[in-house]
């Protein structure tokens, strides 16, 4: 009997770390994913245009190729 309430004692305690440390994870994701969005965008709106225009055209490359190796692969 004592056994088994140690083990749900354990057991909760692992639940609630995991929550405490998942928690924490989302708290710190919600405010540096802005905060590295309004970095970006200062340094985006610094670029002249043409960097801007061939940086878009690299990651349309880069998304068209991950394309075509996936239609590759699935054949």
């Amino acid at each position: 009997m004592k056994r088994t309430l140690a083990d749900a004692w354990k057991s909760l305690m692992r639940l609630l770390r995991f929550l405490a440390w998942y928690g924490v994870a989302v708290a710190a994701l919600l405010y540096l994913l802005p905060a590295a969005g309004l970095v970006l965008e200062q340094h985006y709106d610094t670029l002249n245009s043409t960097v801007k225009f061939f940086s878009i055209l690299g990651i349309l490359a880069v998304i068209g190729v991950w394309q075509a190796v996936g239609m590759r692969n699935r054949r």
